[in-house]
């Protein structure tokens, strides 16, 4: 067994890890990194594998950071099965269409700017500005989806097993437990906290000979849940003042929705009650 850190490796985004087995190859989520344009689209564009010769991914919750670069890898080639809750199939299909749609806005938008700015300053061409991928990509991808039921224990290659368990992070989210070459495998993906109003707490992981953890807050401590709620309603307050609009419906569906499930200190115009 060979593993490899392709992302969410010495950064806190675009997470991405590969293990071969014998001869085969696969993937641990496939994130978009998000930084700075010209280091993102590089890290985003280029896979530094040939995407065909991956057999299948599992992909542990729809965040776009663990998702956001699947329809690019779906595009150049691959074009292996999706394994994946139910509950993260329904948001990857809305969230990634999203995603595309965003990108290819961006385009357009660096593009006219490329555009009139060559109308007034005399620079060299370029070449237009491409999304990463299209809302197109963003549906066709969808077809490889593969829906595992939470605990279920699934064969996703020969020799190969995976079991789903609640990781508590958002609406879906798993973490990994894996079997293969003699061996158990524990990917934890991003791990929840108890006792949020519409997320089921994270279990407790398995016994593990290799265990995979991001560890992005691995040196602080969550703050009482009383705390989030008043900087939540806080913010919510503060933007409604400011004549601004609230979206928490999609911001991220995940701790941050579960939080704002208890609203009863903000009315739908965020005015405290």
């Amino acid at each position: 067994m060979q593993i490899t850190f392709r992302g969410a490796a010495r950064t806190v985004t675009g997470s991405m890890h590969e293990i071969q087995t014998g001869s085969r190859r696969f993937l641990l989520d496939c994130g978009m990194y998000q930084g700075r344009r010209s280091e993102s689209a590089e890290r985003n564009t280029n896979f530094p594998f040939p995407p065909s010769e991956v057999d299948a991914l599992l992909l542990s919750h729809a965040h776009i950071d663990h998702s956001g670069n699947i329809p690019n890898l779906t595009s150049k080639g691959f074009g292996g099965p999706i394994f994946t809750t139910p509950a993260t199939i329904d948001l990857c299909n809305s969230m990634l269409q999203d995603s595309a749609f965003i990108q290819e806005k961006d385009a357009e938008f660096l593009n006219r700017r490329t555009s009139r700015r060559r109308r007034v300053i005399d620079e060299p061409e370029r070449e237009p500005v491409a999304p990463l991928y299209t809302v197109n990509d963003a549906k066709a991808a969808m077809a490889q989806f593969r829906a595992v039921e939470m605990h279920s224990r699934t064969e996703v290659l020969p020799g190969v097993f995976s079991t789903t368990h609640e990781a508590g992070h958002m609406l879906g989210s798993t973490f990994l437990e894996l079997e293969l070459e003699g061996k158990r495998l524990v990917f934890s993906g991003d791990v929840g906290r108890k006792n949020l109003p519409i997320i089921r707490d994270p279990e407790r992981a398995v016994a593990a000979d290799i265990l995979i953890m991001e560890s992005t807050y691995g040196d602080r401590l969550h703050q009482p849940l009383a705390h989030a709620k008043e900087k939540l309603a806080a913010i919510i307050n503060g933007t409604a003042n400011r004549g601004g609009e609230d979206h928490r419906a999609g911001v991220r569906g995940g701790a941050d929705a579960a939080v704002g499930a208890d609203d009863s200190r903000v009315d739908s115009r965020g005015t405290d009650q």
